[in-house]
């Protein structure tokens, strides 16, 4: 039942996505007046061959345009008129170019009708995480709240000099309005941070300078509120958290007879616990319940840890819709330049390939073996964001790959001959199936 959960969620989540990046070029096309044959969600043929069992399991023509549900589910299309791509009909290419086709259009209305996916990915990736914090999550911790008692940091943040207990003023000369502004995108190839710490009882100020290459270090969870508790975000499925009986939105209240009152301290405990078993105290739905769990040989048991604020502590503060929309773009932008980033580094070797890569088995443990519509829409908003991206990448059969085509046609003046557009369309076809083959591998075979 847990996998089946897994499942549900991601082809749901997927095909929320394909419908908006196939709608985003559809109408992009259509304000062009250019014809689209076909809208599908998932493919009516075996992909990638378009002629092998070609039927659906819906389709109805409305106007000059098929709509359809095929039985392949693995994405889906839209066929464009005069455009070539894994629908092409070779002998209607081999007539002069109609003004309500693809290739009769300028330049700069091709890019459109190409990036228009992409776009409506990145839009409606802003509008979940715009929807997630002005009607679930609401309010939001002011960084001025930390003042007292300052935040606590992780290992890594102390190897770049920052203490438990520092409070954060300014980073690169910006004052921080909210907790997750702490670690903005600024950052990632250096900054200044003006931080105030009490040195032998008296309050200084100092500056701690993060380096160039600050990327290849970036942990999210860097710095935490003073006061918190530590709570279970999720489990992973299989997991000695799992087998041991530790649920989702636990607060992990005492273990080996020590308060817990922040993750680093736990996980110091962990790691001196490895290959172990633990007595864990849990806080769940305001009772306490007692766990024995098994700390694996990574020192790991296998859950996603958050924290829980001390209410006595902290005072919120309630997002306004803007705010919502100013934030909700924000980590779009963030999700979008660590995935470049990350590429980068596996390109130039700094980060494992096969570590780093996750394909559908992945993803669908990311969701969880429990359906919680807020991770759902979560994790769906971070994967339309990867969507987008790994649509930009300049392959070829990829809109990335036809946007460089054509740019080089604006750049040149006439268009690519077709043969070679048809040549490079099977090309990037092969490397998908190849990239496609390898991700199902590196799931099945991950430790």
């Amino acid at each position: 039942m847990q996998t089946l959960i897994m499942v549900a969620q991601l082809l749901l989540s997927l095909s929320i996505l394909v419908f908006i990046h196939e709608l985003g070029h559809f109408l992009a096309a259509k304000m062009f007046k250019t014809r689209v044959d076909k809208f599908y969600l998932f493919f009516d043929f075996m992909f990638p061959l378009p002629s092998v069992l070609n039927f659906a399991l819906f389709k109805k023509k409305i106007g000059e345009t098929e709509y359809g549900l095929g039985w392949f589910p693995l994405g889906g299309y839209v066929s464009i008129a005069g455009m070539v791509d894994e629908t092409t009909d070779k002998d209607s290419l081999a007539a002069e170019p109609q003004p309500w086709e693809y290739r009769s259009k300028k330049g700069w209305q091709k890019m459109i009708i190409i990036l228009g996916g992409i776009i409506f990915n990145l839009i409606f990736a802003v509008m979940i995480y715009t929807a997630l914090l002005f009607f679930v999550e609401k309010q939001y911790l002011p960084a001025s709240s930390l003042k007292d008692g300052g935040v606590l940091v992780s290992e890594k943040a102390k190897e770049l000099g920052f203490k438990d207990g520092d409070v954060i003023l300014t980073i690169n000369e910006q004052e921080p309005v909210r907790f997750e502004d702490l670690l903005p995108i600024s950052v990632l190839f250096g900054g200044d941070y003006k931080i105030s710490r009490i040195e032998n009882g008296v309050a200084t100020e100092k500056i701690i300078k993060l380096p160039s290459n600050f990327y290849k270090m970036y942990k999210k969870d860097m710095f935490a509120p003073f006061f918190h508790n530590v709570k279970v975000n999720s489990i992973v499925a299989g997991s000695n958290a799992e087998k041991g009986g530790l649920k989702t939105n636990d607060i992990i209240h005492l273990t080996k007879g020590v308060k817990i009152t922040y993750f680093d301290q736990f996980k110091s405990i962990l790691d001196s616990s490895k290959g172990q078993q633990i007595q864990v105290s849990v806080l769940r739905n305001n009772e306490t319940k007692q766990l024995t769990l098994q700390v694996d040989s990574n020192g790991k048991l296998g859950f996603v840890p958050g924290y829980k604020l001390l209410d006595d502590k902290y005072k919120m503060q309630h997002y306004g819709f803007f705010e919502s929309m100013k934030y909700g773009a924000n980590e779009c932008v963030k999700l979008f330049t660590m995935q470049a980033i990350s590429i980068s580094k596996m390109v130039t070797r700094e980060m494992d390939f096969k570590e780093n890569v996750g394909g559908p088995i992945a993803m669908a443990k990311g969701f969880g073996v429990e359906w919680d519509w807020y991770r759902f829409w979560l994790f769906t908003a971070m994967i339309s964001v990867g969507l987008a991206f790994m649509n930009l990448l300049p392959i070829p059969a990829l809109d990335g790959g036809h946007a460089v085509v054509i740019l080089i046609e604006m750049i040149t003046g006439k268009p690519v001959n077709e043969k070679v557009l048809q040549f490079l369309q099977n090309v990037g076809t092969i490397i998908i199936l190849g990239l496609m083959v390898f991700v199902f591998y590196n799931d099945l075979t991950r430790k």
